[in-house]
């Protein structure tokens, strides 16, 4: 009885992959009101929000970081 062929692992040529579909959304356009003007108030919030996250996580990530220049 003969063997089938084996289909190849890997497809000849090149491997195409779907486009991505991207968002042509800047990332200021966040902190713009719908008139198209900065939002500081939104910018002051949102620094402060990532001051907070920095605060709790700079405890636990300093020493690893600190470790890490160390070696």
């Amino acid at each position: 009885m003969p063997r089938r062929p084996m289909p190849p692992i890997f497809p000849p040529g090149p491997l195409r992959r779907p486009p991505i579909k991207q968002n042509k959304q800047d990332f200021m356009s966040y902190f713009r009101t719908s008139e198209g003007n900065l939002d500081f108030k939104k910018i002051a919030e949102t620094a402060q929000q990532a001051k907070k996250i920095f605060d709790q996580v700079s405890p636990r990530v300093r020493p690893l970081i600190t470790k890490f220049l160390k070696k």
